[in-house]
């Protein structure tokens, strides 16, 4: 028994020795592979650039090195100050040419910034150098490009590089400007454990020519970003994409001229600034959440935002063979007929449209509201023609009467005017029919030439004519005026007193009417016994006359007509209808078209009031 235990205690002890020795080996060999540091090479500018002119080879390569600004010997030509434009970039007079590829790995363009009264300096700048080949640059966390010339494509990419390796402080930061790039441009900073204290893209031209020529920028876990008077022009796609933490996004006064543009935020606690920026093609956008801290004008978009996520997941599920003109049949017909991703679509716009209406910007939000009407309009049109039915009819033409009358309720003052117009149709079609408002009808113009003729065939004056043609009006008073004389003396006199005023009073309009008459008559006899001298002038004045006469006649009936079509329009009631023939059954149709439309501007009214 005492055998065996022994013999068990050696065989553990060599088992548990060999574990022991495994452990130690690999802890040592931990240790020292990671506490060994990249050894960096440092060269001043001035140095880097004449590496790059000496060598002999057709392709530059550089790995592991600091560029530092050395102020004894590098000159003014790499120091520049921060955002100027300088204009004329293109111009390759008096730069640096290097007629070679340059491909630089882990290399650190060591910077300085200051600032004096001449504004913000940087010590440690590329500058005004003409690149004729490609360039490359990876894992580079620090670079200050300006008035450069690229002829061959720039590809910048950054993920593993570690800070910790660097022992010298410098500005972990990223400056490109005043330059032009002539070929394929990728820009990628996509750092996930470190962090970039600010990429800025500022006043460069970015034109590829080719339609495979891609422009792509993307920029992950960095302090600020600006990107801001360039213009990027290609043939092929324009794609951004950013994702970070507690960032700063400034994207503004640049032109994206491309057949494709991509906008997309992965952001948590970032603040976007997304203005004066023109896109010639339809953008694909993305963001998680837009907050009222944010700043984006909505009309950058004239030419379509796009859901990203949709229109990629259904280009994924078409063949290549089959993808061509895909974003314009995607905007004229799939983002309809697909449900899903016509939710999308219609989320993305109602995300702007909440994200305007939470910063009180009222008037942008109501364009938003817009486009997403017209959006859900359109679908309306589409689903009725799939599937016919008079429910989908109606609410599709419902909403398309809505547009017309008052922008889907977001423009009150445009029911009103068009519920003017509707007054102003029925109105004319009222003026050619009877009504019982109008009294003379369609003998109002006919009995003025009768009075005329009658005037100038008497040797009575205008006023005894329009006298004789009150006669009736005077009889239906006649009555009262015999019964006041009869009865003078056999009742009280408060009702003579009372009564003769207001008989008076009835008559006392056409009374004035033919004083005024009196005062301006001019005939004096008949028009055919005058004197040739006075016929001439007063055949002028007569018509005249006559003129202002039927004017104010046509006056009249128009305004019989347009009072007409006001009450009929709002509902205000007259119990009998009072005109004939068709128009009797057209004031019924307005009366419910006036009482529709009210009841819309009333609703948009109060919408508005509300917002």
């Amino acid at each position: 028994m005492l055998k065996f235990v022994y013999l068990y205690w050696i065989l553990f002890n060599d088992i548990a020795m060999r574990y022991l020795l495994i452990l130690f080996f690999l802890c040592t060999g931990c240790y020292f592979g990671f506490a060994q540091h990249t050894a960096y090479t440092t060269y001043s500018y001035s140095e880097f650039v004449a590496m790059m002119q000496q060598e002999q080879d057709s392709v530059f390569y550089l790995k592991n090195a600091l560029i530092d600004y050395n102020p004894e010997t590098d000159s003014e030509r790499f120091k520049d100050v921060f955002g100027t434009n300088t204009g004329l970039i293109s111009d390759s007079r008096g730069k640096i040419v290097i007629d070679k590829v340059v491909e630089l790995e882990n290399v650190q363009f060591l910077a300085y910034p200051y600032s004096n009264d001449n504004g913000s300096w940087i010590n440690g700048v590329l500058k005004d150098i003409h690149f004729k080949k490609d360039v490359n640059f990876t894992e580079t966390n620090s670079l200050h490009i300006s008035s450069c010339i690229f002829d061959g494509q720039f590809m910048f990419y950054e993920e593993l590089y570690n800070e910790e390796d660097l022992d010298v402080y410098t500005t972990s930061s990223m400056l490109i400007q005043n330059s032009t790039f002539n070929q394929f441009f990728l820009f990628k900073n996509r750092l996930k454990n470190n962090r970039t204290d600010m990429v800025n893209l500022v006043n460069n031209v970015m034109d590829t020519h080719r339609e495979k020529n891609n422009l792509v920028i993307e920029i992950y876990n960095t302090g600020s970003v600006i990107i801001s008077g360039n213009t990027l022009k290609t043939e092929g796609a324009i794609q951004l994409n950013f994702e970070s933490e507690s960032v700063d996004f400034l994207i503004k006064g640049n032109d994206f001229i491309s057949k494709s543009a991509q906008l997309t935020f992965e952001k948590i606690d970032t603040r976007v600034n997304i203005t004066e920026n023109t896109f010639s093609a339809p953008v694909k956008f993305y963001t998680e959440k837009l907050d009222s801290k944010d700043q984006i004008d909505w009309n950058q978009f004239e030419n379509h935002l796009i859901a990203a996520q949709s229109y990629y997941n259904f280009a994924r599920s078409i063949a290549s063979s089959n993808r061509k003109n895909l974003t314009e049949r995607y905007l004229d017909s799939i983002r309809y007929y697909n449900k899903s991703i016509f939710v999308n679509e219609i989320g993305l716009k109602g995300m702007f449209y909440d994200y305007y209406r939470s910063r009180y910007d009222i008037e942008t939000a109501n364009e938003v509201y817009m486009e997403l009407k017209d959006f859900e309009t359109k679908r309306m049109q589409i689903r009725y023609q799939k599937d016919p039915s008079f429910k989908r009819f109606f609410t599709w033409k419902v909403n398309q009467f809505l547009k017309v009358f008052s922008s889907y309720g977001t423009e009150p003052a445009r029911a009103i005017i068009v519920s003017l117009y509707v007054i102003m149709i029925f109105a004319f079609i009222y003026l050619f029919f009877p009504n019982t408002w109008d009294v003379h009808g369609k003998k109002r113009i006919m009995d003025r030439y009768t009075f005329f003729f009658t005037y100038m065939n008497k040797e009575a004056g205008m006023h005894e004519v329009y006298l004789a043609n009150k006669q009736e009006f005077f009889l239906e008073f006649q009555d009262f005026k015999l019964l006041l004389e009869k009865n003078g003396t056999k009742v009280p006199r408060f009702f003579m007193v009372t009564a003769l005023p207001l008989y008076n009073w009835a008559i006392s309009g056409t009374k004035l009417s033919a004083r005024i008459l009196k005062k301006l008559d001019f005939m004096k006899g008949r028009w055919q016994d005058l004197p040739k001298k006075k016929k001439r002038w007063k055949t002028w004045l007569v018509i005249l006359v006559f003129i202002i006469a039927i004017a104010y006649d046509i006056f009249i009936k128009i305004l019989n007509a347009l009072m007409l079509s006001i009450n009929t329009f709002t509902t205000l009631g007259f119990g009998e209808i009072p005109i004939k023939g068709l128009p009797r059954y057209l004031a019924i149709v307005q009366g419910f078209i006036g009482w529709f439309m009210l009841t819309i501007f009333s609703v948009s009214l109060i919408s508005q009031l509300l917002n």
